[in-house]
């Protein structure tokens, strides 16, 4: 009689992670939106944060510069989430698809003023006794604001938050329902507008309830040649910038915070460095609105794009700190992240690994990940995945795990996402994967001009491409031999490539 021996089922991943005593997986989540929840807990200060953050605290406007994935809007978060909520009003702005990609100072003034008059209707809405405050010509033009400058987006939450405070919450709901079916069957967008507008209205009562462009001229006189068609030109929205923030602070506010995120990341750019310059030109060297003592402006910039501006950028007079880690605080971050997807179990990433590897393959981690947090999490997550196909059963990472994922990071990375390219590029452009595709016919990742000529045969276009590696940060000047420049590439993963035989080509 035979019988069938029937083979174990492989585990799972998530059996995998767990007996690694990871409550959840840590490293497929690479952006500070994606995990608001644990961002307190995962937060760390690195080296050059004490500064940074001891400027914020004084009320200085800055530029925080870096390259992708180096927590900017982390640590931007972590800045505001600690101001006072009763004083400060933060008007925090991360989407720019209203604008034109051509960059247009009076455009980035007209974002600001929708912004803080969004915020401040918004702490209004719960706390209008601030308006008291207001004397007739300022409620007139806190009322012009609401008209002319509210988004109909912040009107719907505006409304709703009105009729929480308004209406009981079984009130609210017969409410919500008549509404709808009334929108529906009867009025459509036009008449909901005009009822989420007459419930905005109604609940400001104490503002001037019908705008006459006349009263405002009377008071404005700055605003009068223009105010007619709607249209203010650069000096005049600036002003009614500078008298809102000044009616801000009369309703209590004694600091207002203006942070502008994610300038290059708007996906029209597609990663093209000198468009996203030319487009953040006019903001980041408007010395009229980072000078103003009135406001802390701070504007968070991938550092290709500013480099290209620094010469137009008063960084004198400016603070410009550079995002930057080093070995110590990715150890750090990595064990906090560990230790927060544990529920504390692990306090040192060492425990995720065969005790018999050496201390300086281990470092090889660190290496790759190219001072980057975002990088680290990529890397050790390829590892996981290499860990999985070799050994789903096993307890620790291997050697062979770890040689493995190392392999996939490189030549599956996209190199796009941190280097610029240009917009509708002909096909034959040299882009970042043009360069790395020469560099890897050298020896190693020290070489001189006639040497990436002599390896690569790049022939009269040697010194253009050596200018433009530099430019966009895959290669830097090491030293100097004999009156020869010697240049290294800076990415370790190029060099990881070199050194183990692998081509890096597009995916």
């Amino acid at each position: 009689m035979s019988t069938n021996t029937i083979a174990p089922s492989k585990s799972t991943f998530k059996d995998l992670y767990t007996r690694f005593k990871l409550i959840e997986y840590p490293f497929t989540v690479y952006t500070t939106e994606n995990e608001k929840d644990k961002l307190v807990d995962l937060f760390i200060q690195t080296s050059v944060y004490a500064p940074i953050i001891e400027s914020f605290n004084h009320g200085r406007t800055m530029m925080l510069i870096g390259n992708r994935g180096t927590g900017k809007t982390a640590l931007l978060f972590d800045l505001l989430r600690k101001e006072n909520k009763e004083t400060t009003l933060v008007c925090s702005i991360d989407d720019f698809s209203e604008l034109e990609t051509t960059g247009d100072l009076k455009e980035f003034y007209k974002l600001i003023l929708k912004n803080l008059t969004s915020q401040i209707f918004l702490r209004l809405a719960k706390d209008q006794k601030r308006i008291n405050k207001l004397n007739p010509e300022e409620r007139l033009l806190l009322s012009y604001l609401l008209k002319n400058y509210l988004e109909n987006v912040t009107k719907r939450s505006l409304r709703d938050k009105i009729e929480q405070i308004q209406s009981p919450r079984l009130v609210r709901g017969l409410k919500k329902g008549y509404n709808y079916i009334r929108f529906t069957l009867n009025y459509g967008t036009t008449a909901a507008a005009n009822i989420i507008s007459d419930t905005i209205t109604s609940h400001f009562s104490k503002l001037p309830p019908v705008i006459q462009e006349g009263k405002v001229k009377d008071f404005f006189p700055e605003l009068a040649t223009e105010i007619d068609d709607g249209f203010l030109n650069l000096d005049s929205t600036y002003f009614l910038i500078e008298r809102f923030i000044y009616i801000i602070k009369k309703m209590g506010f004694t600091k207002i915070i203006i942070s502008l995120d994610k300038l290059d990341e708007d996906p029209r750019f597609e990663n093209d460095a000198e468009g996203i310059s030319e487009f953040i030109k006019p903001v980041v060297t408007d010395n009229k609105l980072l000078l103003n003592q009135d406001i802390q402006l701070v504007v968070s910039v991938w550092a290709v794009p500013f480099s290209m501006l620094r010469d137009a950028v008063r960084t004198q007079k400016h603070y410009c700190p550079e995002i930057t880690w080093n070995k110590t605080d990715l150890v750090m971050a990595l064990n906090q992240r560990l230790k927060t997807y544990s529920n504390n179990k692990i306090s040192n990433y060492k425990e995720l690994f065969d005790p018999k590897i050496e201390e300086n393959f281990l470092d090889e981690v660190f290496i790759l990940a190219n001072s980057n947090p975002r990088d680290l999490w990529h890397v050790i997550n390829r590892i996981f995945e290499a860990q999985y196909e070799i050994d789903s059963d096993s307890s620790y990472i291997s050697h062979e795990a770890i040689k493995e994922g190392f392999k996939h990071f490189v030549l599956k990375f996209n190199f796009y996402e941190y280097y610029p390219r240009k917009l509708n590029a002909r096909a034959n452009t040299m882009d970042i994967y043009s360069y790395v595709a020469h560099l890897q016919k050298l020896p190693d990742e020290f070489f001189t001009k006639n040497q990436l000529n002599e390896y690569a045969k790049t022939g009269g276009s040697t010194n253009n491409y050596v200018v433009a590696m530099e430019k966009i940060g895959l290669v830097k000047k090491h030293e100097q031999k004999s009156g020869t420049v010697v240049y290294k590439i800076i990415d370790p993963k190029v060099t990881f490539a070199i050194k183990n035989g692998l081509r890096i080509e597009k995916n």
